[in-house]
């Protein structure tokens, strides 16, 4: 007798070995075994004649650390077939969306970076963050990294130099996080105030991560007109680390400061440098042709050196303005070229009715040049903690790139850079992104249905045994006899996206059993409440 008993389903392993007819027996949290079994029998038994049954999806990308707290059965990602989520990426990993979002009761009595007020952070406050994220559990598994944004923020590093008392403390606080059971370390150093460092302090930090046997994943330092050399930079210090490395969303965003052909130059250095050096390093992109950002990034680092009431004070005033203006040439440099039309949004945390509302209304109503609306958006920030959580949306990409690249070429694992939210409440009204709802179905339902420009082995491939070998999650990532449990049954026909521009805040559907663990998370296609994800702790 045993747990479950998935039988009459399509098997598509993971491996990229063609699917096959197979029954699927569960122990507790693992798979017992895969054959005919006829002679077996189940507490539970799921029908999955003309189904797929896959391994559940692992997301290599997210930014879930800063809204699972108050959202752990995380139906927006599990009803897509998420599984397991790398989160804590483009290095920020203490941030949250949680205004006016209570944290889960079950977390109650861990105090960690994210809940506790700053600016001083206690020893121990870094590693908090894996128990309080046990104490409360999820419907998801988690796997975490630690990011250099915020090592520099809690050592109160806001300048290009750094005394070694201070990188000292970095060390201690990231050494924490890596003996906690941190998967690995992220930079963002397109964004404040990673963007100030030099590449030798981040060599020095993933050095340190490196003994760990971590893995390093970068928002690069530009993803414009000095992509290559922001590649080779990351390559660097791969080399001088020997660390596992990826490249997190790596595309070229059209009419961005570079021809189109730059994206291929990049992709064949990083295969170079896998083939050639034998580097371990792979890349990442989520799906769709409109991507989200830090509108932050977009103003000129000295703006801001004197402080945030500086800044405010420097967009209020007419020639401060124009002077700003003149440096926004910057991140998404279509913006600064004059191509307004491409925002769809601005998100402010302090203010949804405009977070809410398409920023070709917010222009139209001003009367103002959409320049100037964005800018009276940061400027209306009351900290600078909320100036860099003000998200905006745009149309980034074209989607042939996307099949030539991100979809068929094996250096990519699909994520989403979403996180994890609801269809109600505070938290929806904080998170209403499109790409929250629907990036991994449009995976499947639009490159691999639709268009069939991957075979779902192939595509099952880029969410499964590839993100899982590459940050050392053992034992999943493959339907395997001794592998956990984490199982997707699903008709790839019945995967439906429900939310658009006009109704962002809704889940997708189609999935009709979700197990993580051993337990079934969507059974029948409904949410069970149940929160059998672990964190996934570094060994």
């Amino acid at each position: 007798m045993a747990d479950i008993i998935i039988r009459n389903g399509t098997v598509v392993d993971g491996t990229g070995k063609p699917a096959y007819k197979a029954d699927i027996a569960i122990e507790g949290d693992k798979i017992a075994c895969i054959g005919e079994l006829q002679n077996m029998r189940g507490l539970l038994e799921i029908d999955a004649k003309g189904k797929f049954v896959t391994p559940g999806f692992i997301d290599s990308h997210t930014h879930s650390d800063q809204t699972i707290w108050g959202n752990p059965e995380a139906q927006s990602s599990v009803r897509q077939g998420v599984t397991t989520e790398i989160i804590g990426n483009c290095g920020f990993s203490m941030r949250t969306l949680m205004d006016g979002v209570k944290f889960d009761e079950k977390s109650e009595g861990i105090d960690c970076v994210y809940n506790l007020p700053g600016p001083d952070y206690p020893k121990g406050s870094v590693a908090a963050t894996l128990d309080k994220a046990e104490k409360m559990g999820a419907s998801i598994n988690t796997a975490w990294l630690f990011g250099h944004n915020d090592l520099r923020i809690m050592t109160g590093i806001y300048t290009a130099d750094y005394t070694e008392e201070q990188f000292k403390a970095m060390e201690d606080f990231l050494r924490e996080a890596m003996e906690a059971g941190f998967i690995g370390f992220s930079t963002g150093l397109e964004f404040s105030p990673g963007n100030l460092s030099r590449p030798e302090e981040v060599e020095r930090l993933v050095k340190i991560a490196a003994e760990y046997d971590a893995n390093y994943c970068s928002h690069m330092r530009d993803e414009g007109t000095y992509l290559l050399d922001s590649v080779e930079e990351f390559l660097n210090v791969i080399r001088k680390t020997g660390v596992r490395g990826t490249i997190s969303h790596l595309n070229v965003k059209y009419d961005n400061g570079i021809p189109d052909d730059t994206l291929q130059h990049a992709m064949d250095r990083i295969r170079q440098a896998r083939e050639r050096e034998n580097l371990d390093v792979l890349t990442d992109m989520l799906p769709t042709c409109y991507n989200t950002g830090d509108a932050f990034a977009m103003l000129p680092p000295w703006l801001y050196e004197n402080g945030w009431d500086s800044a405010r004070a420097i967009l209020a005033d007419a020639a401060g303005r124009e002077r700003v203006k003149g440096d926004m040439c910057r991140y998404w440099r279509y913006l600064a070229n004059g191509q307004w039309d491409r925002l769809l949004y601005i998100q402010p945390p302090y203010d949804l009715k405009i977070a809410n509302k398409p920023f070709a209304d917010l222009v139209k109503e001003s009367g103002k040049a959409p320049v100037d609306v964005f800018l009276d958006v940061l400027q209306a920030a009351p900290t600078l903690n909320d100036a860099h959580l003000v998200l905006m949306q745009g149309i980034g990409f074209r989607e042939q790139t996307m099949i030539d690249s991100v979809v068929r070429d094996p250096l990519y694992m699909w994520m989403s850079d979403s996180m994890v939210t609801v269809e109600e409440g505070p938290l929806a009204r904080n998170t209403a992104n499109l790409q929250n709802y629907m990036s991994m179905t449009y995976f499947f339902t639009r490159y691999v249905r639709e268009l069939k420009a991957i075979s779902v082995e192939k595509a099952l491939m880029k969410v499964s045994s590839v993100p899982a070998r590459h940050y050392k999650l053992e034992k999943r990532g493959v339907l395997s006899e001794g592998y956990y449990a984490d199982i997707n049954v699903f008709d790839l026909d019945n995967l439906k996206i429900n939310a658009d521009f006009t109704r962002v805040n809704k889940y997708s559907t189609g999935m009709d059993y979700v197990i993580v663990n051993g337990v079934p998370v969507i059974k029948d296609g409904e949410h069970t409440g149940a929160r059998s994800g672990k964190v996934l702790r570094r060994k």
